[in-house]
């Protein structure tokens, strides 16, 4: 018998929350329970253009909502495709060659390799020019090893430099069938070979040294191309010829890449027991299960059925428990991983083993989103182990148990923002870690940090059970949550300043709660509304299109400037004492932080009120001649008088949080001010 599910497979959420740009994590907080990862990223890339040629219509359940997808996905209606969404997780495709056009534009391929070394396979067969631009990281990553073959077909590629970088320009048509044996493993340069292939005379032969993912062959055949598979000494030999593919309906398994962080997680963190459902099991895709088994973790692979995965189905459920012994040090060789995309998560692994792992033949590492291969290696310093590269091999020594908390950026790098993320859980109990560019796993994964939270908050008693003691399996840290400084204060204390230049240091957006009620203030001065008219101030409050940022906006009117006018400052306080306006505004600044991942937010009620859980809290103040100097249109009378409307109102009155840091700003300078808020992260 099997252990049973911590709990049932939760349901698809919603439109997911924007993603931390600063992730916090305590160390040392079980995860448990049950998770599906997105739709596996290369099945989602190749639905997609397979779909662009296919004539017909095409139906696909599932697939990846990262940003890497949404490329593709944008390429091909660009060049004719038209999309549905019928319903959530589903898309219909309506493509085919008659429909296809060269695009009016430059595709843009984002971030993601994938798509712009498959697109350029795609438009190869295609009668006509076609550019492909891609951000500032893919302009970086050389193109060579696609334009070379393609070359070869009859295409012309062209990019920047001997490596061929980005943007490309490919004019496409009347291309010819090659054999070709591949330098390396890349399934990217496979699947871009043989989607030329389809449209090429004569046949079309990859030799593949080493097996990489098959997602290409297999999806090719399903939908009627004429393709062949054979083995080749330890890789195989795959033959296409001309072909028209037929549309097909689909539903994309979940991510093993992307399950490969819940599996360290579950192996890795003490009290974990972790069910990943609905993985793809096709070949070459789990190789990092074998190499966890290796070190002793408690992981196996369960089919649908209760018996051994696969059975056909191309999927299983990865179910991984923690154990009271650490794991021990392997060797990994890159045929095991042939993407290299479980090098960072199992690097994490190392990381907590005993004893010296090493990597083997990594060296393609170096030409991923940025040079992971370095990466990888800063990461497992920064986090208490030792790593060390030579060449293109990559040994990590092991401290045997938990990691230190550290900070930690991802450099933009989706995988090494995961990765970094597991490895602060692994540290052990009362350390944190604030892993900054977070928000780079939008690129596959954009529900992940909720994902995270929702395991670590799922104790063996269930969610309700767990939230009381939070915490489980060996520390009262709380879930990944996005970074929130709450910065308090009276008038004049320098809290914009302040919050501004922490903001910038940061790389955070920031929140003036403030200018949220002088604009209902000003507002109401304007309908001739009197301030102190609850009732009339609150519907005001109600209807108004209230955007603070660089600009403050009221219905899409600039107010920047008439906010700060004296005779908004005098009715400032008189609107924030209102507490049907106060609840409105709370509810839109807690719905700021969640659409921005986190953030500076400053006001007189942020750590006590709006956002009590906060990982910074801090209360400026400074003598009321101070206050009175920088504001330059009050007394310091006056500013007494806000001070004692503010402290004794009904409606979160201005109040010191318990757990705040408190800073007298008077004769201080700002950057030493910052120093200090930035010290206590």
């Amino acid at each position: 018998m099997t252990e049973p599910l911590p709990q049932p497979l939760p349901q698809p959420l919603p439109l997911a929350l924007a993603l931390p740009r600063i992730l916090v994590v305590d160390g040392g907080v079980a995860c448990r329970g049950t998770v599906r990862t997105p739709g596996e990223k290369s099945i989602s890339h190749r639905s997609v253009l397979f779909a662009a040629l296919a004539e017909g219509t095409s139906v696909v359940h599932g697939l990846s909502d990262g940003a890497d997808v949404a490329a593709s996905l944008t390429a091909v209606v660009a060049m004719g495709v038209t999309v549905e969404r019928p319903a959530p997780g589903t898309i219909v495709l309506h493509g085919g060659r008659s429909r296809l056009h060269a695009a009016a534009h430059p595709l843009d391929c984002g971030n993601s390799g994938t798509s712009m070394r498959l697109l350029c396979g795609l438009v190869a067969g295609l009668d006509w020019v076609t550019e492909l631009v891609g951000d500032d990281s893919l302009s970086l990553r050389p193109m060579d090893r696609v334009a070379e073959p393609l070359g070869l077909m009859g295409a012309s590629v062209n990019g920047v430099g001997e490596r061929c970088l980005p943007p490309l320009r490919i004019e496409g048509g009347a291309l010819r069938g090659i054999d070709w044996t591949s330098k390396m493993a890349s399934a990217q340069v496979k699947s871009a070979i043989l989607l030329a292939g389809l449209s090429a005379t004569g046949k079309t032969v990859v030799r593949e040294p080493v097996t990489t993912r098959a997602h290409t062959e297999e999806m090719l055949a399903e939908a009627g191309a004429d393709i062949s598979v054979e083995p080749w000494g330890e890789g195989r030999i795959v033959t296409v010829r001309p072909s028209a593919l037929e549309p097909v309906e689909r539903t994309v398994p979940g991510d093993p890449s992307a399950s490969a962080f819940f599996a360290v997680a579950g192996a890795v963190v003490p009290g974990s027991a972790v069910d990943v459902a609905d993985v793809y099991s096709g070949p070459a895709r789990l190789g990092f299960v074998s190499v966890l088994q290796r070190m002793g973790a408690d992981i196996t692979l369960v089919g649908a059925d209760g018996g051994d995965a696969g059975g056909g189905t191309h999927t299983a459920t990865i179910r991984v428990r923690a154990t009271s012994a650490p794991l021990r040090a392997t060797d990994v060789a890159a045929a095991e991983i042939p993407s290299l995309d479980e090098i960072p998560i199992l690097a994490v692994a190392a990381a907590t083993a005993v004893g010296t792992t090493v990597f083997s033949d990594v060296g393609e590492l170096r030409v991923k989103e940025v040079d992971r291969l370095a990466a990888v290696a800063d990461m497992v310093s920064a986090f208490g182990a030792s790593a060390r590269v030579e060449g293109d091999t990559l040994s990590i020594s092991g401290v045997g148990g938990p990691l230190r908390g550290a900070r930690f950026d991802s450099r933009g790098d989706h995988r090494m923002a995961m990765a970094a993320a597991v490895a602060a859980l692994a540290a052990a109990p009362g350390q944190r870690s604030l892993i900054t560019g977070f928000d780079a796993a939008a690129t596959s994964y954009p529900s992940f940090a909720e994902d995270l939270r929702r395991l670590t908050t799922s104790g063996p008693e269930g969610p309700e059970e767990t939230e009381r003691a939070e915490g489980v399996g060996g520390g009262a840290g709380r879930a990944p949550r996005a970074l929130l400084v709450a910065i308090d204060g009276p008038a004049g204390a320098g809290k914009s300043t302040v919050a501004m230049a922490v903001a910038e240091n940061l790389g955070l957006e920031r929140l003036d709660t403030g200018a949220m009620y002088r604009a209902v203030a000003a507002l109401a001065l304007e309908r001739g509304v009197a301030p102190d008219d609850a009732v009339a101030v609150a519907a005001l409050a109600a209807a108004a299109d209230i955007v603070v940022g660089r600009q403050v906006t009221i219905d899409g009117i600039d107010v920047t400037h008439k906010i700060r006018s004296a005779e908004v400052g005098r009715a400032v306080s008189l609107v924030a004492a209102n507490p049907d306006v106060r609840a409105q505004l709370v509810r839109r600044q807690r719905d700021w932080a969640d659409t921005h991942g986190g953030g500076v937010v400053e006001g007189r009620d942020i750590g006590s009120v709006v956002f009590p859980g906060a990982e910074v809290k801090v209360y400026l103040t400074a003598s009321p001649e101070e206050r009175a100097r920088r504001r330059n249109d009050e007394a310091p009378e006056g500013v007494a008088r806000r001070d004692r409307i503010d402290s004794t109102r009904d409606a979160s009155p201005l109040r010191q949080a318990d757990d705040a840091h408190h800073l007298d700003t008077t004769g201080r300078t700002v950057q030493d001010v910052v120093e200090e808020v930035l010290s206590w992260l």
